[in-house]
């Protein structure tokens, strides 16, 4: 396929038949065969007039989506904030620009990233169908701990065939099972290992962390505002922090996201945040990188073509 076809220009350009076969194509040419591919889902996101027809893939167990690439695309934040940011700014103190990236104009590839982060402690897997006890995804990693999941399910599925009796989640020694549609749990294994086993692990598969450039593209949408909804603070009702690719993160979060770099990207933000606390929101605020057991982390995986 041609490189320009993944652009984002371009890519809007397509036939949907077009679009299709290359979404076909990426989920069986750019990963590992281990994995599987279990659905392809076409998706329409629309945003402040950007629209963008993409598509979800479930592979392993995870939802992934397909971004396209954009040239040259401005990151970061000016120094002094550009006068659109100023108020915002000033109302979070005077030390809240310190925590933002400095700009860079930067050439960003087309990738597949994980919809949702994931506890750095755990690695996904695939899933399991409740009533079938159907294993999809790498079957390799499932067998040693097939008879821990089964276990699981028998003791937390007292009725198979009533989804209000299904637990939201399931804890065992080596695996945590969380609830992942009507008929299914996604597996995920517990693994005690640091960000240099976890890359390893991920390239494996054909995967990454994403480095800060990229983190910033993908959660800002590649549009240079302050917040991915623009240069204002997040209403109190807004749950989740949008953007034009459609990947939507919770506004209260659990804790840093790692990237590929010197810094880990977001932080914690509790209920009921206002401020300066309201900072991590934005996809260009950067952090030091704590305690790895308490952060979280977004594989992609980077379509490069020669």
């Amino acid at each position: 396929m041609p490189k320009v076809d993944l652009m984002l220009g371009d890519w809007n350009q397509l036939s949907d038949e077009r679009r299709q076969f290359i979404a076909t194509q990426l989920s069986r040419y750019f990963l590992s065969p281990l994995l599987s591919v279990d659905a392809i889902v076409p998706v329409g996101v629309d945003y402040f007039g950007h629209h963008l027809s993409t598509f979800d893939i479930l592979i392993g167990g995870e939802w992934l989506r397909f971004v396209p690439g954009l040239r040259a695309v401005p990151l970061g934040i000016e120094t002094p904030a550009p006068a659109a940011m100023a108020p915002v700014l000033k109302a979070m103190g005077e030390a809240a620009a310190a925590h933002l990236s400095p700009t860079a104009t930067v050439d960003m590839p087309p990738m597949l990233v994980a919809r949702a982060s994931v506890a750095s402690d755990e690695e996904i897997i695939g899933t399991i169908n409740l009533t079938t006890q159907a294993f999809a995804g790498d079957h390799f990693a499932y067998m040693p701990v097939k008879g821990e999941v089964l276990g699981l399910l028998s003791q937390g599925s007292p009725d198979p065939f009533t989804p209000a009796s299904w637990a939201p989640t399931l804890t065992g020694e080596h695996v945590v099972l969380r609830l992942a549609g009507e008929h299914q749990y996604q597996v995920a294994l517990k693994q005690n290992w640091n960000q240099a086993q976890l890359e390893k692990r991920l390239s494996g598969f054909g995967f990454a962390l994403p480095d800060e450039r990229e983190y910033e593209y993908l959660m800002s949408g590649g549009l240079n505002t302050l917040f991915g909804w623009g240069n204002r603070l997040p209403e109190a009702t807004m749950q989740y922090v949008p953007n034009r690719f459609g990947l939507t993160v919770p506004v209260v979060r659990a804790g840093a996201e790692v990237v590929r770099g010197a810094y880990a990207k977001s932080a914690p933000v509790a209920a009921g945040a206002s401020g300066a606390a309201l900072l991590p929101l934005s996809p260009f605020y950067r952090t030091t990188a704590g305690d790895f057991s308490q952060m979280r982390y977004r594989k992609i995986a980077k379509i490069e073509l020669t």
